[in-house]
């Protein structure tokens, strides 16, 4: 975790003095139902029944840095796993687009490869999102109403997120914990005030950045104990976020929430990427929610595609964009 520049410094402060009430009434206990991956859920159950009266879309976008899904797949993180069987999973690949943090969160939150928006490592300001607008900003024009939130432990989620002539309502980055070496403590922290949000305001749009699994593939490898054990630490985390949305979706009938879970790259067996090799363009997309099949699976769609799902899902107008949304029925999908 870098030093924060002087600006993310004043953005932090700013956003932290509009969330700071609600966050201290945080419950991200992990002692719900979905919380527990033992216990199996209905997802007809949960979504299946149209809702009368028309429901309020909300979505929830939990980023992962630097997650292979097939080590959670090996039973590391059965909260992620249980996710995606009662949803829609695509295992992709980003082959051709650079496989370093900036590019690749980039295009998640504009829905445009690197080849449009130009960024290419992981120092950028926010003039590129001039040209291509954030899903922040494509929402906040549509509808000034919505309540949009980005809480990350990357301070340069903040940067997009505050970008633009519309910006998100709180853009907030954690301040990294002095005790933290593998950022798990700053990754807590995130998660945390993600649950406050979604509890206490119940935005209609929460993006959020988890990093310690890519830390630990930069400092002992893809292949490595650290890294599985990031791996179960951020499943736990990905836990109390979606118990949170459980919660206040049985709160507030009409409600109507869907969450996404994409990372950005992969790591090589012995750490790092940007190349090309399938260990570092491997991608993944889960979306739970009231328009996706439980079980279903598929290899069509990838990080971009998840601002053109967002957009589709609270009724924003997509614009021009190399993604498309999860909603669409062009792609190949298999039932498990």
């Amino acid at each position: 975790m870098r030093e924060l520049s002087a600006p993310a410094k004043v953005l932090v402060a700013l956003a932290t003095a509009l969330v700071t009430i609600p966050l201290l009434c945080s419950a991200a206990g992990s002692d719900t139902t979905f919380d527990d991956p033992g216990v199996a859920i209905d997802p007809a159950a949960a979504f299946g029944v149209p809702r009368t009266g028309g429901p309020e879309a909300k979505v929830v976008v939990i980023g992962i840095d630097g997650l292979l899904f097939d080590k959670a797949d090996r039973t590391q993180a059965p909260r992620l796993r249980h996710l995606a069987a009662q949803g829609l999973l695509s295992l992709g690949s980003i082959t051709g687009h650079i496989t370093i943090s900036g590019p690749s969160w980039a295009s998640v939150l504009t829905g445009v490869w690197d080849t449009e928006h130009g960024i290419t490592g992981n120092e950028f300001d926010a003039s590129p999102f001039l040209a291509h607008p954030s899903v922040f900003t494509r929402i906040e024009r549509a509808d000034p109403t919505r309540h949009t939130v980005s809480i990350g432990t990357w301070h340069q989620i903040a940067t997009i997120a505050a970008s633009g002539d519309r910006r998100a309502d709180v853009a907030l980055t954690t301040a990294p914990d002095p005790r933290d070496s593998d950022e798990a403590l700053t990754d807590a922290t995130t998660a945390t005030e993600v649950v406050a949000a979604i509890e206490r305001t119940g935005p209609d749009l929460v993006f959020t950045h988890l990093d310690q699994v890519d830390l630990a593939g930069h400092q002992h490898g893809g292949a490595s104990r650290a890294y599985l054990a990031a791996i179960r630490r951020v499943d736990v985390l990905v836990g109390q976020i979606v118990a949170a949305v459980d919660r206040r979706a049985a709160e507030h009938p009409r409600e109507q929430w869907t969450v996404l879970v994409t990372t950005d790259h992969g790591h090589l067996p012995t750490g790092g990427h940007g190349g090309q090799t399938p260990a570092e363009t491997a991608n993944f997309v889960i979306a739970r929610g009231a328009d996706f099949t439980a079980g279903a699976t598929t290899s069509a769609y990838t990080l971009v595609d998840i601002t053109p799902t967002v957009l589709d899902l609270l009724g924003a107008p997509p614009g021009c964009l190399d993604g498309r949304s999860l909603r669409t029925r062009q792609a190949p999908i298999d039932e498990r």
